[in-house]
């Protein structure tokens, strides 16, 4: 079920707790009581709410959507999408309200980590790209610590998907999935090229996983997580 409001506006899907980002659960609700004593709410706690993520969840190759943000915390290990979630769960525990965009990756975008599996790789890979409501408006997380703009004049090459992960990469790196860097550094930044569609907005990824088939449900999925799942990604 398709978020149907304005995209400017703020709902109670936005901040409410769910199966995933179930952030009334320890250890998420202590995490984010602790920082919050410590830092206050606005973007900084959202930059520090990231770095103790990279700290303590140690990235993983998984597929599964569905494992609640409390769970990926406490095993202290998760992909990219679910310390997303852990960030999200953590914001919204801070009262800071917290949707995703939907968007459908090429699955060749993970081609230079398994460069002797291209051909196994799916056609397409649905990604849950979370924003954040701070300052009155709705910041994308590529946007939380710099514009890609200024992150693509700093480090020309870009993400290329060989080393460290989406996760930690939006630190020091410009992740562009919406084209903007264009005119930075050659191009090389820009990563719209693996963008095949837009599923919207959503004020919760349960909602957009749920409206969407998932590559876990997928033999090709299945056999990933047979063979990666729980690996070390960095």
């Amino acid at each position: 079920m398709q978020n149907k409001i304005e995209p400017d506006q703020v709902c109670d899907e936005h901040q409410s707790a769910t199966k995933i980002l179930d952030f009334e659960n320890q250890p998420i609700a202590d995490e984010a009581r602790t920082l919050a004593g410590r830092i206050g709410g606005g973007v900084e706690y959202v930059r520090r709410a990231h770095q103790l993520i990279c700290e303590y969840v140690s990235p993983v190759y998984t597929v599964d959507e569905w494992q609640p943000a409390s769970v990926t915390f406490a095993r202290g290990k998760g992909s990219c999408s679910q310390r997303y979630a852990c960030l999200e769960a953590m914001a919204r525990a801070n009262g800071i309200p917290t949707r995703v965009r939907g968007l459908w990756i090429s699955g060749q975008f993970w081609a230079p980590r398994f460069r002797l599996l291209k051909h196994f790789l799916p056609g397409r890979v649905l990604l849950a790209w979370p924003q954040f409501y701070l300052s009155q408006r709705w910041i994308s997380v590529e946007r939380i610590f710099h514009d890609p703009e200024h992150l693509a004049a700093q480090s020309p090459n870009g993400f290329t998907n060989d080393g460290e992960s989406l996760f930690e990469a939006v630190r020091h790196t410009a992740v562009d999935f919406e084209g903007s860097t264009k005119s930075c550094a050659n191009g090389n930044c820009d990563l719209s090229r693996f963008v095949l569609d837009d599923a919207g907005l959503y004020a919760t990824r349960d909602q957009l996983f749920a409206d969407h088939p998932l590559l876990q449900h997928s033999i090709r999925g299945r056999v990933f997580e047979w063979v990666f799942g729980g690996r070390k990604s960095v």
